[in-house]
């Protein structure tokens, strides 16, 4: 088998027959892996690739920041939180969403480009295009979303009834089937603080083997 190299500054240059969809760029404290088929925990560390349907946990503490490996979209999970993240590859987009079990999780979404970004707790739905947004999910007390740029439609999945949120407003999704919009405020987004933690420039460096058997190492170096 060849060994080629690529050097990517730009993320849209990865294989598409790579089950890879995106890559851990900052751990810390605890934080824990489960990967899809596996019923078993590991470090998450970062460098690591995810695949479809990986499961991440943080415990108390905890801090990851995951991105995906075609537009650079950045998820944010703070402490306590369980996220399985999905991703189908065509051609060398990824269609994107996720799974939130729980927890306080930020994501800064690139324009999907016609697709959308579907986000999934255990009371609502969310269909993003491009935006910026927090989540808090808890399945006893339910969900708040909160918008800093863009625009987003929620589902509460009790009832069906949908809104759409803009800049600058939260909405409350409850297990009780109420959906209620408000305009954002400083309580909306406590816990939230160390999500503004900076990810500085790194190089991280990964093997993959196409479907012709040849292995490509993607270096990567981002902001």
């Amino acid at each position: 088998m060849k060994r080629l190299i690529i050097i990517c500054f730009l993320l849209s240059t990865m294989l598409t027959a790579s089950s890879k969809i995106a890559i851990a760029v900052k751990v810390k404290g605890k934080v824990s892996i489960v990967e899809n088929g596996s019923t078993g925990k590991q470090k998450l560390v970062p460098g690591m690739a995810l695949k479809d349907q990986d499961k991440i946990l943080t415990g108390k503490g905890g801090f990851a920041a995951v991105m995906y490996l075609d537009d650079k979209t950045v998820l944010k999970l703070l402490a306590n939180s369980d996220l399985t993240i999905a991703g189908k590859r065509t051609g060398n987009r990824i269609n994107k969403s996720l799974d939130i079990k729980y927890g306080k999780i930020t994501a800064d979404i690139a324009p999907q480009k016609g697709n959308e970004f579907r986000i999934a707790t255990p009371t609502s739905v969310a269909s993003v295009k491009g935006t910026e947004l927090t989540i808090a999910s808890n399945p006893s007390t339910g969900d708040s979303f909160s918008l800093i740029e863009g625009v987003v439609e929620v589902t509460n999945t009790i009832t069906g009834e949908s809104t759409e949120v803009v800049d600058g407003e939260t909405v409350i999704s409850t297990p009780e089937g109420s959906l209620k919009v408000h305009e954002t405020t400083s309580e909306d987004m406590v816990g939230f603080e160390e999500a503004d933690i900076e990810i500085p420039t790194q190089e991280l460096r990964f093997e993959i083997e196409d479907e012709d058997g040849n292995i490509k190492e993607i270096v990567i170096q981002f902001n």
